[in-house]
């Protein structure tokens, strides 16, 4: 600062009032998306509740650590069940409606006659299903209600993945295992979210091959498709299981969504006493305590994503941890995950 500034009175704010007009911006920004986005799931008093998790002990004074986490909250990627319905749809009409309609056309030589392939279109959908990946009480099954709802389908074309197998006991006392709807081609697994692709791995591995090789000479098709999934994860399902190239998402998530990272979408631009490496620092030391060797979620993504009806485990756990889950201490999530595992 020069003589002419301080004659002027053109002094640069001080630190301290600095951060108090980001943090009163932050605040406002919260309020807006807790309003307009977050369909009320997250009051100030709540927010207030989560800040006072944020003590100092990572180092950094306490005013520090709110002002910074408010920060990575305010970047919250929030999705309610509006707009949940809204993107399934588009999953459907994109991922399975579509390429049916040119399987359709295909058998017909090509047709373009809406009243040739609208009846075989019928016919082909009608050897599918659609199904969640995980136990019934998961998220992805989950989503299936709403999935039906928002396209009209009928409850035929839904079937659990324990309904795909049935056992057939024989005079002898044995069991036969068959398939149970032969007749059917493809089979559609719907998610909402895939981090690191580990649970279409296990499932591929300890379900799908056996459902292959049991309707073999037969080929059937397994899709795996969902709302969000990394770039990493859906890699790793194209590369190592059944679903190969039958595996997309809506949004695929590369690699500047790792919220800490130094590729980082959400640190490129902040205010001046927002430091990058200052975030890190408290989600990292946070993370640590309430998910440990976990500190960034699971497989270390980073997300900072949830939805109204659950946040998955690859978000940062300082949103959503709590004892119930991992945390080693004491803490007021900001946002809810249920227990997968429980009594």
């Amino acid at each position: 600062m020069n003589e002419v500034d301080k004659i002027l009175g053109l002094a640069p704010d001080h630190p301290a009032t600095q951060s108090k007009d980001t943090f009163s911006s932050l605040k406002s920004r919260i309020t807006t998306l807790n309003t307009r986005s977050w369909e009320n799931r997250l009051q100030w008093l709540e927010v207030s509740r989560w800040l006072e998790n944020f003590d100092g002990r990572s180092g950094h004074a306490a005013d520090t650590e709110k002002l910074h986490a408010l920060f990575l909250l305010s970047q919250f990627m929030y999705y309610g069940s509006r707009e949940v319905r809204v993107l399934l749809r588009s999953l459907y009409r994109e991922m399975i409606l579509v390429p049916f309609v040119q399987r359709a056309r295909t058998a017909l030589a090509g047709s373009r006659e809406v009243a040739e392939i609208s009846p075989e279109l019928k016919k082909q959908l009608s050897e599918t299903r659609i199904l969640g990946i995980g136990n019934p009480s998961e998220s992805g099954p989950h989503l299936l209600y709403f999935f039906r709802q928002e396209n009209s389908l009928s409850k035929d074309r839904f079937m659990n993945a324990t309904d795909i197998i049935k056992a057939t006991k024989a005079d002898d006392g044995s069991f036969a295992r068959t398939i149970r709807s032969p007749e059917v081609t493809d089979y559609f697994f719907i998610d909402d979210v895939c981090g690191s692709g580990d649970t279409a791995k296990k499932f591929s591995r300890n379900v799908l091959e056996e459902i292959a090789a049991m309707a073999a000479p037969k080929t059937v098709n397994f899709h795996y498709y969902s709302i969000f999934g990394t770039k990493a994860g859906m890699k790793k399902i194209r590369d190592n299981t059944i679903f190969g190239a039958n595996a997309a998402a809506i949004y695929e998530l590369d690699e500047t969504f790792a919220s800490l990272s130094i590729n980082s979408r959400f640190l490129k631009n902040h205010p001046d006493d927002i430091d990058p490496n200052t975030v890190r620092d408290v989600a990292l030391f946070y993370g640590e305590l309430l998910w440990p060797g976990a500190a960034g979620g699971y497989d270390d993504n980073q997300l900072i994503l949830g939805f109204g009806h659950n946040t998955p485990d690859n978000t940062l756990p300082i949103f959503w941890g709590h004892p119930e889950h991992y945390a080693t201490v004491p803490w007021n999530p900001a946002f809810q995950r249920h227990l997968k595992y429980g009594y």
